[in-house]
C-alpha cells in the first residue's frame, strides 16, 4: 500500500467503526493550521460524493492570542479554506486572561474555550487527535493515578452541549501517516515552535519518553479497544444498581457516584469521590449538592431517639424531614426540570411543580430558583413545600434526616 493511502484507509476504518459521520448535515473541522488538522480537513473534503457521504463541510479556527505567529496561522487557515471552497469560522480569545481569571493552567483555559466555541455549532465537530496524542494522554493519566476510564485516554467520540458531538477520525492514525499524507498531497501547514519545548510535560513525553518505549501502533490500538470495551460494559452494568447504590460492587458503585456528581454539576475529583464513599458507608445514602446558585439543601442526620419526640416536633419541621431508607439510590440537589411533579407529604395525589407552588403561595418570579432534591424516582423535597409523601417519617422510621437550606 502506498504510504499516503495508509492514513486514508485507517481513518475510514475508524469512521465506519464508530459511525462518526452523518449522512447529511454539517461537519465542522477544528483547524489549527498544524499538519494533523490540515490532513483531516483535506481528507474529509475528499469524501462527499463517495457512497453515502453527503455532509456539508466547514472549518473553525481559534486564535488564542498567545504566539507571535498566531496571526499568520489564522491567515494560513483562511487561505487554505478559500482554496478548498470551505467556509471558515474564526474566533479570538485571550487564553492567558482566561487562565488568570479562573485560576487554571494556560492549556486548560485554551481547551475549555475551544470546546465552548465548538459546542455553539450544535453539530458534528471533527478534531485531529492522533494515536500519538492518545498515548501521551494515557501516560499523563497513568502518572497522576487514574481509573479505567482515564486509561481509555482520549475518546473517539464525545458529546457536547447543544447537541454537538466531537469525533476524532484520526485517533488510530500515527504521526508518520500524517506526514506521508501531507507530503503526497503537497499540503503546507503551520508549525508551533512551542511543541518542541520539553519543559512542557506532554512535549517531554512525546520527544523523550515515547521514542524509548517503542510502542507498536497496532498494539496500542488493540489496548485502547480492549479498555474501551471493558469501560462500556461496566458502565452499562452499573445502571442496574441505580436504585441500590449501597449493594453495588465497588467498581460499579464508583461509576454511579461519578455519574451523579456530573449530573449535579460537580467535578468528580478524587477527594469528592472518597468523601462520598465514606458518607455512603456511614449513612447508607448520599446527597450531591449543585453549585448553580441560590439555596443549597443539606441533609442533616437526626439522632436515633428522634422518633420518641415526634409528637413534640413542629409540623413544618416534620414536613422537611425524610426517611433515609425511602430514598431510591442517591439524593441529588438541583433546580426544576420540565415534568417535575410530586405528591407532597400528607397530600392527596401527585401535583405538578406549578400546582405545588401555587398552593403554597410561591410567586412565579421565585419559582425558577427554588432548591429541590430528587432521587432515582423523582422529586423527594421542594423548598417551601416539604418532602414527598413517599419519603415522609412514620412510626416505622429508623433513620431520618432533616433538610436545611444555606445560601
Amino acid at each position: 500500500m502506498k504510504p499516503e493511502l495508509r492514513l486514508r484507509t485507517q481513518a475510514l476504518a475508524t469512521l465506519r467503526r464508530f459511525s462518526m459521520l452523518p449522512t447529511e448535515g454539517r461537519v465542522v473541522v477544528g483547524l489549527s493550521g498544524g499538519a494533523d488538522s490540515v490532513a483531516l480537513l483535506h481528507l474529509l473534503h475528499s469524501l462527499p460524493g463517495e457512497g453515502h457521504f453527503r455532509f456539508r463541510l466547514e472549518a473553525a479556527h481559534v486564535h488564542h492570542g498567545l504566539r507571535g505567529s498566531a496571526d499568520a496561522d489564522e491567515a494560513f487557515c483562511t487561505a487554505f479554506c478559500a482554496r478548498l471552497g470551505i467556509p471558515l469560522h474564526v474566533t479570538h480569545i485571550d487564553a492567558q486572561a482566561l487562565a488568570t481569571a479562573k485560576g487554571i493552567g494556560l492549556e486548560e483555559a485554551g481547551r475549555n474555550a475551544r470546546y465552548a466555541f465548538f459546542a455553539q455549532f450544535g453539530c458534528t465537530i471533527a478534531l485531529a487527535h492522533t494515536l500519538g496524542d492518545r498515548a501521551e494522554t494515557f501516560l499523563l493519566h497513568l502518572r497522576r493515578g487514574t481509573s479505567l476510564r482515564g486509561l481509555c485516554s482520549i475518546p473517539p467520540l464525545r458529546a457536547l452541549p447543544n447537541g454537538a458531538t466531537l469525533i476524532r477520525p484520526l485517533i488510530d492514525c500515527t504521526r508518520a501517516q500524517i506526514e506521508d499524507y501531507c507530503a503526497a498531497h503537497r499540503l503546507a501547514h503551520c508549525t508551533d515552535e512551542s511543541n518542541f519545548d520539553t519543559r512542557f510535560r506532554r512535549n517531554y513525553l512525546r520527544h523523550e519518553v515515547l521514542p524509548l518505549l517503542q510502542l507498536h501502533p497496532a498494539a496500542l490500538r488493540r489496548m485502547f479497544q480492549s479498555l474501551e470495551a471493558d469501560e462500556a460494559y461496566l458502565s452499562q452494568a452499573a445502571a442496574s444498581y441505580a436504585g441500590n447504590l449501597l449493594n453495588a460492587p465497588e467498581a460499579l458503585r464508583y461509576r454511579l457516584l461519578r455519574q451523579n456528581l456530573v449530573a449535579a454539576g460537580r467535578e468528580p475529583t478524587t477527594a469528592r469521590m472518597v468523601a462520598l464513599e465514606q458518607q455512603l458507608q456511614a449513612e447508607s445514602q448520599v446527597c450531591f449538592f449543585n453549585e448553580s446558585g441560590g439555596a443549597n439543601p443539606h441533609l442533616v442526620r437526626l439522632s436515633e431517639d428522634f422518633i420518641k419526640n415526634l409528637s413534640e416536633m413542629h409540623k413544618e419541621d416534620l414536613a422537611n424531614c425524610l426517611d433515609c431508607d425511602t430514598i431510591k439510590g442517591v439524593a441529588v440537589a438541583g433546580r426544576r426540570k420540565s415534568g417535575d411533579c410530586m405528591r407532597p407529604v400528607h397530600g392527596a395525589g401527585t401535583k405538578s411543580f406549578k400546582k405545588l407552588c401555587q398552593e403554597h403561595g410561591i410567586p412565579p418570579p421565585a419559582r425558577q430558583n427554588l432548591a429541590l432534591l430528587r432521587d432515582d424516582e423523582g422529586l423527594i423535597w421542594l423548598e417551601g413545600v416539604g418532602c414527598a409523601h413517599r419519603c415522609r417519617i412514620t412510626a416505622r422510621t429508623t433513620r431520618a434526616a432533616k433538610v436545611r437550606c444555606t445560601t
